[in-house]
């Protein structure tokens, strides 16, 4: 469910990202729209543009991430229709997943602490749960 949630706002930054036009008025129209999972932060332009890049590395990272996870997953499904359960080989190939999972959190929630403010991190610390890898 977290996955799902991770990857409908991601989706829905990367659109709207990509509807930013140079006009003001364009701008400041989609602006409101764009932003509304951000809104709270009220980033400056320089904000947004870099949370709009670290969004889109998390993403091509994250579907890099997926498809090693995916694989992972496999070879899990696979050790649980052997004739003899491999405890050591099943742990390993999860904790593999795992951190992963967390390095690539770990990396975009850097970057994105490094952009705000201090009480731009303290308001997005509440919403911490969306930004978390599963």
């Amino acid at each position: 469910m977290r996955i799902l949630k991770i990857l409908t706002l991601i989706c829905s930054l990367l659109l709207s990202f990509s509807l930013i036009a140079d006009d003001d008025y364009e701008h400041e129209h989609k602006k409101n729209h764009i932003y509304k999972n951000l809104d709270y932060l009220n980033l400056s332009r320089h904000q947004h543009k870099e949370i709009k890049e670290i969004v889109i590395e998390y993403r091509k990272d994250y579907e890099k991430f997926y498809k090693k996870r995916e694989k992972f997953q496999k070879r899990l499904q696979e050790l649980l229709r052997e004739e003899k359960f491999d405890k050591e080989n099943y742990e390993q190939t999860s904790k593999e997943i795992h951190e992963d999972a967390i390095e690539l959190e770990i990396e975009t929630l850097q970057k994105i602490h490094s952009v705000l403010s201090p009480s731009q991190r303290e308001r997005f610390s509440y919403y911490l749960r969306e930004w978390q890898v599963e």
